[in-house]
């Protein structure tokens, strides 16, 4: 059975294929974190949506693997696809969003950087 959590999240995941910045920061509380790690933490909606921006830039596409929810925790595999510097980047990651009253109140992600810096 599916928690109305990882529907928000499947819904978010949608708008994010979509590239509309619009409707993801609709899925964010005002005071939300959004850390990609190991990058610095994006802060406040203000903050969200100029990193959103500029990731949505690379054309990511993501492909999950599994998702697991339990109340207003959502936890993702996934494997995400991007154009970085002029060539084709691959990354694994593990996504954890917190939930409360709906929306997205904290989303971090793991993953490997080294990809991003190697030509």
């Amino acid at each position: 059975m599916t928690t109305e959590a990882a529907q928000v999240i499947d819904r978010f995941v949608a708008a994010w294929e979509r590239s509309d910045v619009d409707e993801l920061m609709d899925y964010f509380t005002e005071d939300a974190v959004w850390h990609p790690m190991p990058t610095t933490p994006a802060v406040g909606k203000a903050a969200i949506r100029e990193l959103v921006s500029a990731w949505l830039t690379t054309a990511p596409q993501g492909v999950v693997h599994r998702q697991v929810a339990d109340g207003n925790l959502v936890m993702q595999e996934r494997t995400d696809r991007c154009s970085f510097g002029g060539r084709e980047v691959v990354s694994a990651v593990a996504a954890v969003f917190e939930l409360e009253g709906g929306r997205i109140a904290a989303w971090r992600e793991y993953f490997d950087m080294s990809p991003f810096s190697t030509p």
